[in-house]
């Protein structure tokens, strides 16, 4: 019985340890990312969607590298509040090697001009 226990808690050690390494930090003073395949990588932007603006991926026809997989949106303001900042999560899939620029334009929808942008250079291995 000591045996069967013993085994359980390293296998859900290992896999526990292994589920934590898939998601990859950006760093954020180079906004740069390395990946193997399969890996992921989540990229935080502050927003303020009622203001008309928001991030977009520019350049999303030319990325091979990785794959959208979801994102996701988190807000600390008291529900209902208007103008308050909110944080934007994109989550990114490794799927094959390379490296490419991924190109983010701060912007609302029919305008050519973008208010910020940010390159985030992507590194699959």
């Amino acid at each position: 019985m000591k045996k069967i226990l013993y085994l359980s808690v390293v296998i859900l050690l290992f896999t526990g340890c292994k589920a934590q390494q898939k998601l990859v930090s950006v760093d954020k003073e180079t906004n740069e990312v390395e990946l193997k395949k399969g890996q992921e990588c989540e990229i935080e932007f502050i927003t303020n969607a009622s203001t008309g603006f928001w991030w977009q991926l520019v350049n999303e026809d030319e990325i091979t590298v990785v794959k959208s997989v979801g994102d996701r949106y988190t807000s600390n303001a008291p529900k209902g509040m208007v103008g308050a900042s909110s944080h934007r999560f994109w989550k990114f899939e490794a799927v094959e090697k390379g490296t490419q620029t991924l190109h983010f334009a701060y912007a609302r929808a029919n305008v050519d001009e973008a208010v910020r942008t940010r390159d985030v250079i992507v590194t699959v291995k």
